[in-house]
């Protein structure tokens, strides 16, 4: 679909799934490794506008054929909201350089492989729903997950916006998957960064439910605060929680499972997806709250309580020597 530089180290991915097999191999649990299938655009351009995807397929082409760095493609001029006097839907824009600055909201986002990112996504929300459908009554007391391991990750990117390293949100691309097939979702996303992205698409539904713990103040800076509660249909449907950065783990958890309790339970979804960020590690170089190894594996045991299907979708984490430890002990206490 598109390719230059890429965002951040790709090792985060190969870091965490030799881990997974390590744990594997030492018997730990028992992870099967499915490969994507391909679903086409079609999910995409239910989160995504046409004009949007469109840019991301030709951006780099345009990019360098107009004389941009081939290291990647990076705006120098944004939209602002006090050019009161441009009307930005009257303006045909043709330039490459012009189009970068339209399509981002921030620095960060060099066009990079993104096509596979949404497909490993929506291939793992038609493993977790087959999974499922397919259960038997001796299944019942067995709570259904799947991991999305994905790069780049997705929930700074909005219907027609990429920033924070995301282009495409996966996230809320198998939410709609799911509320398409009439089911009723919850979005809890345990990323360090709030999901900008994702609280917009969403703003206006009730479903899926979106309820976000990060820290704050903090990138994206503009959103994430507790009076953000969604609007028309999805008033009381949108619910932050900003995080300082001394947040321990036993704080953590207990509002974790304040959550859980009077937000998550209540709203009696048919799936739970998880924006599963590692990024809240003490030791994290870009974000960043106390959370020990250790308490990523209570988190993944608070989360199987909730006892619905769910769906973990790779977002940040960026300290390599443990990404793929963090990452393991939620899924191995979930498991």
């Amino acid at each position: 679909m598109m390719k230059a530089s890429t965002t951040k180290t790709p090792s985060r991915l190969s870091i965490i799934k030799d881990h997974l097999i390590h744990l594997n191999s030492n018997s730990l649990s028992k992870f099967e490794f499915l490969s994507p299938d391909n679903y086409g655009l079609e999910p995409i351009l239910s989160v995504h506008s046409k004009d949007y995807v469109e840019y991301l397929q030709t951006a780099y082409q345009e990019w360098v054929k107009d004389g941009g760095n081939e290291d990647g493609v990076l705006p120098e001029a944004f939209p602002h909201r006090n050019l009161s006097s441009v009307k930005l839907q009257n303006i045909k824009i043709t330039s490459s350089v012009a189009k970068a600055g339209l399509y981002c909201f921030d620095m960060s986002c060099c066009i990079t492989e993104i096509y596979e990112s949404a497909q490993v996504v929506i291939s793992a929300t038609m493993e977790l729903k087959r999974i499922v459908e397919e259960s038997t009554s001796d299944e019942s007391n067995l709570v259904p997950s799947v991991f999305a391991l994905c790069r780049p990750p997705g929930h700074h990117a909005n219907s027609n916006l990429c920033a924070g390293y995301c282009f495409l949100n996966n996230v809320a691309i198998s939410a709609q998957l799911l509320v398409k097939a009439n089911k009723k979702v919850v979005i809890l996303d345990i990323d360090y960064h709030h999901g900008n992205g994702t609280q917009d698409i969403f703003y206006s539904n009730s479903n899926p439910l979106y309820i976000s713990l990060h820290g704050s103040p903090d990138y994206p800076w503009f959103t994430g605060d507790e009076s953000e509660k969604g609007e028309g249909e999805g008033e009381g449907f949108n619910i932050n929680i900003p995080l300082p950065k001394t947040t321990v783990d036993d704080e953590y958890l207990k509002i974790l499972k304040r959550v859980i309790d009077e937000n998550i339970r209540s709203f009696n979804a048919d799936y739970l997806i998880v924006s599963l960020g590692v990024d809240t590690y003490k030791e994290d170089p870009i974000a960043g709250l106390q959370i020990t190894s250790g308490g990523y594996e209570r988190v993944g045991e608070l989360i199987k309580s909730i006892k619905l299907p769910t769906l973990f979708v790779m977002e940040g984490g960026y300290h390599l020597e443990t990404i793929g430890i963090n990452v393991g002990n939620i899924l191995l206490g979930f498991t």
